[in-house]
C-alpha cells in the first residue's frame, strides 16, 4: 500500500511539474483555419465534388484574389463511407474571418461579372446540396508550434 501511494505520489509531482503554459510552452497561430468536415451519399461523391467546384471553389478562388483567404483545399476520403470530405479555409487571423457586407458584395460581383452563372441554376445547385450531403463538425483551428 505504501508502495502504491508513493509511486501515485511520483506521477501526480511529474504531471504538475510537466504542465504546459500557452505562449510559454507553445503558440498558437494568428493564422486561422476553418474546416468543414462533410458526409456525402454512397455514389454522389463525384457529383458533388463537380457541383462544388461551380460555386465553392470559384467563390474561394475570387476570396484568394482578393486576400480575404490565404489558401484553401478539399480533401477526400477514398476508404471511409462517412465522413468523406473537408473543406479547409486558411485565413491570415481571426479579423480577416469576420464577414463584412463589403466583402460578400465584391466576391459576389466579381463572381457575376467573370462566370455570368444563371441564378436559378446556381440556386438549384446549392439546393440539391442538401440531398446528397450532411454537414458533419465545423472547427476553427489554429496551427500550434512549440517553443
Amino acid at each position: 500500500m505504501i508502495k502504491q501511494t508513493l509511486i501515485a505520489g511520483v506521477f501526480l509531482a511529474a504531471s504538475v511539474m510537466t504542465q504546459a503554459e500557452i505562449w510559454k510552452d507553445y503558440a498558437l497561430s494568428d493564422e486561422v483555419i476553418e474546416t468543414t468536415v462533410i458526409a456525402v451519399q454512397g455514389n454522389y461523391l463525384d457529383d458533388y465534388l463537380v457541383r462544388l467546384e461551380r460555386t465553392w471553389v470559384r467563390s474561394m478562388e475570387v476570396q484568394k484574389e482578393l486576400g480575404y483567404v490565404t489558401d484553401y483545399t478539399i480533401m477526400v476520403s477514398t476508404a471511409a463511407d462517412s465522413p468523406n470530405v473537408w473543406l479547409n479555409v486558411e485565413y491570415p487571423n481571426m479579423a480577416a474571418y469576420q464577414p463584412s457586407e463589403e466583402k460578400w458584395n465584391k466576391v459576389n460581383e466579381i463572381l457575376a461579372e467573370r462566370y455570368a452563372d444563371d441564378e436559378g441554376e446556381l440556386d438549384t445547385i446549392a439546393k440539391g446540396y442538401e440531398e446528397i450531403r450532411t454537414m458533419v463538425d465545423h472547427q476553427i483551428v489554429h496551427k500550434l508550434t512549440y517553443k
